[in-house]
This record gives structure tokens, sequence and C-alpha cells, in this order.
């Protein structure tokens, strides 16, 4: 291990800590309406009074004890938060018995309750998170991180909401419904919270060799599903055991000894001993589960050779062999095989989350996955197995589509030819599923690569614009800067509403555009503060009637240069006529002498009125063979008046490269774009998709009043298609009744 400079160390932690912190209270702060809206959806649609009457109550607990439900989440955080430094932490020291004591049934639940909720939240981050604990160990000078537990990742948040929910609730049932609103919104954020401190520390040098998803093989602290390792050989087991009785077949262990002949694997002896009878059965090894027929097996070498049907056509061809004479004899555990295998390709066909297109090249992989299933169990039970990690792979690369894909998409395409290599060769050996992996990762990094090098063509392009609008703005500083000296002399005294309004509003425009145009020591700048003075003076009382006659003699002059200036800024036609028809008023006022009507009137009281956002500018480019599509707000609205609040702005400043964003046009369609470069100033992200060369640079206050708008989308990786489905389907085996079969 790199030894690193200690204060380096201590202040990438406490960055790190600060992040977490900022944004972790900034979320509790906006999540108060967001659950009151929640709750509210929940009383409208249960039929149930007592249900109704539950969120109901929580309702406006939320509502009127939200901030103190956010305060003492920040207290707890910020205590559990703090504890990171660079001191080694302290060894373990099992307790004495005599420090142990009994605990209540209402404690137990306690435990069990936060166990589960911190379980689930640790497996929602697991893809980030794993790789964070190394970065943090290794900043500490640690080896092992798992004997140390990082203080900054899941569990001290779920700490932070649990005492968050117990300041407002000590009943434990409603503590518990609330912290069941709360799980959602924190399993959405925290991921992408924890993936931009992971950024921050790849940025800074800290293990950038480990890939940003790197996570071990079964994630700790999940909660129970079916699908878990842990689970499923007991699960399996079990259903074989109801199915064996149900058929009044006994111990499904002895009868498959007694058939061991059929299966080829020389594994009988292993499942022998003393296990006649008809109890529960022993506990199956991997190597014990598998005893597959010839004639199943030459069955299913003539399914795997069928035809693709037309597009949009799904089969469930392990529905077809399930239902064939050659798997009317096999027993239980083989039986359940079929069974969640089947259900489990219904699952993903079902799965409206998954594109039709991806669902086609799924289907045709049915029968090459029911064999492995049949033939090695660690199909189940092992997350690392090569078929399990390309259905994953496969849903992993859907991610760039969403609802659409093109199927002339060079993804698409590669995907087709290895899905078709599998399936047109596969016999037993699961190592062409590992060589179809390596095959896909190698095209995918170097699609990405390709990628990367054509953004940093645009990004250079979108940098010079950068540096263009950032000395722009400054010149537009400097501008207003001396627009404000050079009307601050005429605005001192007294003016009539009118004028002052009118120099503060159209002519102050018209003075910065002269001096942007051709900077304050030029002719057109001189004498546009020229017509400002001459029309404070021309609204001051004369003192004679020689006076007056300058007065009217001057006046065509200054008229005529007012409306020049408000022609170079385009001052709307009825704007225009308020003020001459007003400043008519006031002239006729001085050639009659009419001190009291030049006085300086009262401005009236204006309600205040939110201005509307203006709407977003879109141009449109070529450079490099690129086509480029800008996005930003004009250019004349200041950034810190357009910036819309909230999570759009936070969402934006946690984004990170290898992001995807759907971005929705008027007409509802949607694209998804890849995060490909942030500028150093994060002022501009640049977006672009492989399958069209094109590329979209959008300012950070645009893109935040997008999401804000819901015109654009942070894409969410689901869990894992195998996972989501295989824990469906074993879940449905296992709550219905077993069914008999001849």
């Amino acid at each position: 291990m790199t030894d690193i400079d200690p204060h380096i160390s201590q202040r990438l932690l406490r960055e790190g800590r600060d992040f977490l912190e900022h944004d972790l209270g900034a979320l509790f702060d906006e999540l108060g309406p967001l659950i009151a809206e929640e709750l509210l959806s929940l009383i409208n649609s249960t039929r149930d009074s007592t249900e109704q009457r539950k969120y109901l109550h929580m309702r406006t607990d939320v509502q009127q004890d939200w901030e103190k439900l956010a305060a003492a989440f920040r207290d707890e955080l910020g205590r559990q938060l703090q504890a990171t430094s660079l001191l080694a932490t302290e060894e373990f020291i099992e307790p004495h018995l005599s420090q142990m004591q009994l605990v209540s049934d209402d404690e137990i639940t306690e435990q069990i309750v936060r166990r589960e909720f911190a379980g689930r939240i640790n497996e929602a981050c697991s893809e980030e998170t794993y790789a964070f604990d190394l970065r943090i160990a290794h900043l500490l000078g640690l080896e092992e991180h798992d004997a140390w537990g990082n203080q900054l990742g899941p569990s001290a948040v779920c700490a932070a909401v649990w005492a968050g929910c117990a300041a407002m609730y000590a009943d434990q049932d409603r503590h518990t419904l609330l912290l069941r609103q709360i799980e959602p919104h924190l399993r959405a954020e925290l991921p992408q919270l924890y993936r931009a401190v992971n950024e921050s520390l790849i940025d800074a040098g800290i293990l950038p060799q480990l890939k940003r998803n790197y996570r071990p093989v079964a994630a700790k602290g999940g909660r129970a599903v079916a699908s878990d390792p842990a689970n499923i050989l007991g699960t399996l087991q079990r259903l074989a055991q109801a199915r064996s009785t149900a058929v009044g077949g006994g111990n499904p262990v002895t009868n498959r000894m007694t058939d061991a002949g059929n299966t080829g694997s020389g594994s009988a002896g292993k499942a022998g001993g003393g296990s006649g009878g008809s109890g529960g059965g022993e506990i199956l090894s991997p190597d014990d589960m598998v005893a597959v027929s010839a004639a199943l097996l030459e069955s299913l070498q003539a399914l795997q050779t069928v035809p693709a049907g037309p597009p949009g056509e799904l089969t469930n061809l392990v529905r077809i062999a399930r239902d064939s004479d050659a798997a009317r004899q096999i027993k239980p555990l083989e039986a359940i095989t079929l069974d969640i295998v089947a259900m489990l390709f219904d699952l993903i066909f079902d799965d409206e989350r998954v594109p039709n297109a991806v669902k086609g090249l799924v289907s045709r992989l049915q029968i090459p996955v029911l064999k492995l299933a049949m033939l090695d169990q660690q199909f189940f039970t092992e997350r690392s197995h090569p078929a399990r990690r390309f259905l994953d792979s496969i849903s992993g690369i859907s991610i760039r589509w969403g609802k659409t894909v093109n199927e002339g998409d060079p993804f698409y395409v590669e995907l087709l030819q290895l899905v078709e290599r599998i399936q047109g060769t596969f016999d037993q050996n699961a190592d062409i599923f590992g060589i179809a992996i390596t095959e896909l990762a190698a095209f995918v990094s170097a699609h990405e690569a390709m990628e990367a090098e054509a953004s940093r063509v645009v990004a250079a392009v979108v940098q010079r614009k950068e540096e263009e609008l950032l000395l722009q703005r400054e010149r537009q500083s400097v501008a207003r800067q001396t627009v404000n000296l050079s009307l601050a002399p005429l605005l001192a005294n007294p003016l009539p509403a009118t004028i002052e309004q009118f120099l503060l509003d159209q002519w102050r425009e018209v003075l910065q555009n002269h001096a942007l145009r051709s900077g304050t020591d030029g002719a057109e700048y001189h004498d546009a503060e020229r017509i400002a003075a001459e029309l404070v003076w021309s609204v001051a009382p004369q003192k004679d009637a020689a006076e007056r006659r300058n007065h009217a003699a001057r006046l065509p002059k200054l008229l005529s240069g007012l409306n020049q200036g408000m022609d170079l800024v385009g001052t709307a036609m009825d704007t225009r006529c308020l003020f001459m028809d007003a400043l008519v008023e006031l002239h006729l006022a001085v050639l009659r002498g009419d001190k009291r009507a030049l006085s300086p009137a009262p401005v009236p009281a204006v309600p205040k009125v939110t201005a509307p956002v203006p709407t977003l500018l879109v141009a449109h480019s070529e450079d490099h063979g690129f086509h480029l599509e800008e996005v930003s707000f004009p250019e004349t609205a200041a950034p810190a008046e357009n910036s819309a609040r909230g999570s759009g702005v936070r969402h934006v400043k946690n984004l990170v490269r290898g992001d995807w964003i759907e971005f929705v046009d008027d007409d509802g369609e949607s694209r998804r774009e890849r995060l490909t470069w942030v500028s150093p100033s994060r002022a501009y992200f640049l977006f672009s998709n492989h399958a069209a060369n094109c590329a979209i640079s959008i300012t950070a206050e645009a893109l935040a009043h997008r999401l804000q708008t819901d015109t654009a989308r942070i894409v969410t990786r689901d869990t894992s298609l195998f996972e989501r489905a295989l824990d469906g389907a074993i879940n449905a085996l296992d709550t219905a009744p077993q069914e008999v079969r001849a």
C-alpha cells in the first residue's frame, strides 16, 4: 500500500464528510413536502378507513413536524460522520457474559427493523460503496477494510435516518411506516452521492485503478431475498421435498440415489448414507443436486435449434420443455428447476423495464440457460456464474436505449452475434458465456474509447465557447459597474418616477450595450451619457421665459436621441409609447412653469411578482463532423436569476462522467445521452450517444432547470435483471400450492 501524506488524507476525508453532510441535509430539507404528497396519494388510493386515518395523521405530522425530523437527522449525521479520523480504530472486544442482558420483544423487533432497513440501503449502494470502502480504508492506512467498517458509509446515514424518525415518533409502528416512506428516496439518491464522492477520490488519485462499480460477488447486508445464495439451496430442497411428498415419493435425496445410473455424474455416493425414510432430507451440496436424463437433454437440444420467431413474438420454450414427454419422468428437484426457469423467463418477458428487442435477445438463450440450470446448480447459487453475468451485461447495455432499441445499433449487432453463437454452439460447458462476456467487455471498452476521443474533440470546441462566455461575462460585469457609476450622479437627487424608472431600466441597457460594443471611452457611450443628463435637465423647472424657449429648442434633438437608444435595445412599442406620453406631459409642465407637476411623486407599491423563467435557447452547429446542440439560458439573463432551485441544482452538482440522462422533447419523445465531459468550472456538460454523430452541450443552469421541470431525467440503473426475475420466480413457487404432475 502506498503511503499518503496524512494532511492530504485528512483533507480528502473532511471533504467527503462535508459533501455527504451538506447534500444529505439538503435532501432531507426537500423530502418533507414530497412525502406529504405521497401520503396524500396513499390516502386517495386506499379504501380501508383505518389505513386512510393512519396516512392522514402521518401527513399532518409530516407537514407540522418535518423540521424536527430533519434537524435530528442532521445532528445525528454530523455526529456519525465526525467519527472518521486518521486514528486507528479500536480492536473489537467480545463482551463478557456478565455484561449481557435480556431485551424485550419490542427491542428485538426494533433491532430487526433497523437491521433490515440498513441492509436494503447498503444493498442499493453496493455498486459504489465497495470501491468507496477500499478507498477510505486506503486513506486511513488500513489493510483490511472489512474489519473496520466505513464510518462514511450507508450505515452512518441509516443511523441518522433512524434518529430523525425517532424524533418524530416513539411509537414503533408509526416509526416503521415513516421509515418506509423515506426509504425509496434514500435508495434513489444515496448511490449517486457515493458515486460523486468516489469520482472526487478517483480524480485525487486514490486507487483510480478500481472500477467505479467494482463490488464483491455477493453484496453484504442485503435483505434476505429468496434468490440469495444463503437461502436458495434450502429453498430448492424444501420445494423438492414438498413436490416429492405430494407424489408419494418420500425423500427426494433417496429417490435420486435409486436412479443414479441416469445421471452420469457419479455423485450418488455423496448423497448417500443415512438418508432413508420420509424425514426432512439432507442438506444438498451443489454437486449433489443435478440428475438430468439423456432423453430430456436430447429434447432440449432439439428445442435449442428452433429458429427465432418474428420480432416481438416471445415464446417460452422452457414451458414447452416442461410439458414434454421427456420431462414427465424427471425427479422432483429437476421438476422444480424447470418450473423456476420457466417462470424466470415469464417474468423477464413481462418486465416493462426491459425493451422488447432486448427480450428477443434474451429469449434465444432460454434453452442454454435451462441446460445450465439443470446441469449446474451453481447457476442459481453463484452470482458470478458466467451465464448470469452475461444476462446482466445485456440488461446493462440496454441502459443506452431506453424503451426503443435501434436494431442497426452496433451494440445491438454485437449482442445479437454473441447470442446467436451461444444458441448455435452451446452444449454443456458454461465457458462459452465467459468468452462472450470477455468479447462484449472488449467491444464496449473499444467503443467507449472511440466515444471519448470524439467527445474530446467536441469538448475542445465547447471549452473555447465557455472561455469566450466567461470573458464576455467578465466584460459585462465591468460594463455594469461603469454604467452604475455613470448613472449614480443623475439618480442622486429626487426625480419624477417615470424618469427614474426609465434610466434604471431602458437607458441602463443602452449604456451597457455601448460599453460592450465600443467601450466606455467611445463616442457612442459618451453620447448616451450626455442624453441621459439632458433628459434629467429637461424635466427640471426653468427659471424664466428665456430658459423655457431654450428648453423647447433642444427637445427635438433629445427625443431623437432617446428613440435611437430605444431602437438599439429593441424597446417594445407599448413600453416606448407609455414613456413618451409621460415625458410629453412633463415637458408641458416645464413650459407652463408648473413646478408642482414636476415634483417627484412617490412610487406606488407594486406587488412582488416572480419573474417567469426565460425560455431556453437552443442553437445548432456543425464542427469536426459532429452536430452540436447547444442549450442555455439567454445571455442577457443572469445565471443566478435563472438557476432552478432545490433538487435540480443538487443533482447537477453530483453528476459524474458516465451518468446517463434521458432528454424529453416537447412531443414527449425521449432520447438517452451519456455524460462524457464536464468543464473544469462545471459550467458546461457535454452529452453524447454512440448511436448518433451528435452531442448536446448544456449549461449547468439549463440542465438544472430541465431536471426540475422533468424534461430531463437521470437514468438510474435497475437491479440485476436476473436477480429480479429469479427472486420473483422462487418467491412465486415458494408461496404457491405444489402442483402434482403425472
